[in-house]
């Protein structure tokens, strides 16, 4: 065993469980909160832990290669648990690095609505369950606030989308893609290029329909962007610029 999810939970939802590799050879794991209600832990829902930071659930940590916690962690010398790099996430079902500015994004599962594009620093809190754009599945709400200071604001809300892998292009097949993320959707059936500027803002969307559940988006040695379809018909598609 290399590393393990502190409190063990009841439920099998919200796994998380992405891998991105960042420059200095240290890996980032994805975590997600524990499940939807009625699930609890400790008398309370379950999805509270994102804000614990002696839980691990509804975070992203950052371990070395060996299992080790760094010790350059930002909440290294406290009381929170010393592997926790970022907090307050959902279910995280894309992380990337962009090799060429060192930035971290994560696509992330809102509940009823509210999926959420970040763009993930060390340190911070992403709001989860304290704000959302998301509604409970029954259709009360979950929080009344959209932000609040001190949390940090997603760069993009999606209402049906269900965002799954998740990559930033770096290759030469397409050079006017460069630095655009690609985010696959598993409800919204799709996969969204993004531009951002250097502020990390996006600036402008394009929609490439695909037609079925969208799994998993790559980038392949050959420069070309790759797309995973689910089951049961699941295909691997190239995606080559009109």
């Amino acid at each position: 065993m290399i590393f393990e999810v502190t409190q063990p939970k009841p439920d099998g939802q919200h796994f998380g469980s992405r891998i991105a590799w960042l420059p200095d050879e240290t890996m980032l794991v994805s975590i997600g909160d524990g499940g939807n209600p009625p699930v609890e832990i400790d008398g309370e829902l379950i999805r509270q832990q994102a804000q614990n930071l002696q839980s691990r659930l509804g975070k992203i940590v950052r371990l070395n290669d060996d299992g080790s916690i760094p010790s350059d962690n930002p909440f290294a010398d406290g009381d929170a648990d010393s592997a926790i790099w970022s907090y307050g996430h959902r279910n995280i079902q894309g992380l990337a690095v962009d090799a060429a500015s060192d930035r971290v994004w994560a696509t992330e599962h809102g509940a009823r609505g509210g999926d959420e594009l970040n763009l993930v620093q060390a340190g911070e809190n992403y709001g989860w369950p304290l704000v959302t754009h998301s509604r409970e599945y029954s259709g009360g709400e979950i929080s009344p606030d959209r932000s609040r200071p001190g949390l940090v604001d997603p760069k993009q809300v999606w209402s049906t989308t269900a965002p799954s892998g998740l990559i930033v292009y770096s290759g030469d097949r397409v050079p006017a893609w460069r630095g655009n993320l690609f985010a696959g959707g598993l409800v919204s059936q799709d996969v969204r290029r993004l531009e951002v500027d250097a502020a990390g803002n996006v600036t402008n969307e394009q929609i490439i329909a695909i037609g079925q559940r969208v799994r998993d988006v790559r980038q392949a040695p050959d420069g070309f962007i790759y797309v995973l379809t689910d089951a049961p018909n699941g295909q691997l598609l190239r995606l080559e610029p009109t």
